[in-house]
């Protein structure tokens, strides 16, 4: 009994706001098979928890949850390669064309 209250108030404060989950999920990692992941483990982690969830919007709760999950997410499933940083250095532009500097004073 008390496992069925839990899960009706659980789809009463969270399960509305999948779309904006997903929606927040997809935004993050580009990828709407990978966001599709990232929701479900979300709802995986937001059930676990929600004896935790004292407050009234539900909303916040949840999307902070799925930007959390993302990131760990992103961390244990991307490949290194795509998580350095761009050195603005190493793979600085030589081509004065692109520069709008010196575009505007070629114009000049």
């Amino acid at each position: 009994m008390q496992q069925q209250i839990k899960l009706a108030t659980f789809e009463e404060a969270v399960l509305p706001h999948l779309d904006a989950a997903y929606n927040l999920a997809r935004w993050l990692t580009h990828n709407s098979a990978d966001a599709e992941d990232v929701v479900q483990e979300a709802y995986l982690r937001a059930f676990r928890f929600f004896a935790g969830f004292h407050g009234e919007d539900g909303r916040s709760w949840l999307l902070a949850i799925v930007r959390n999950t993302s990131y760990t997410w992103m961390q244990h499933n991307r490949s290194p390669e795509l998580t350095i940083p761009l050195d603005d250095e190493l793979h600085k532009i030589e081509n004065k064309d692109l520069d709008p500097e010196a575009l505007l004073l070629r114009m000049n």
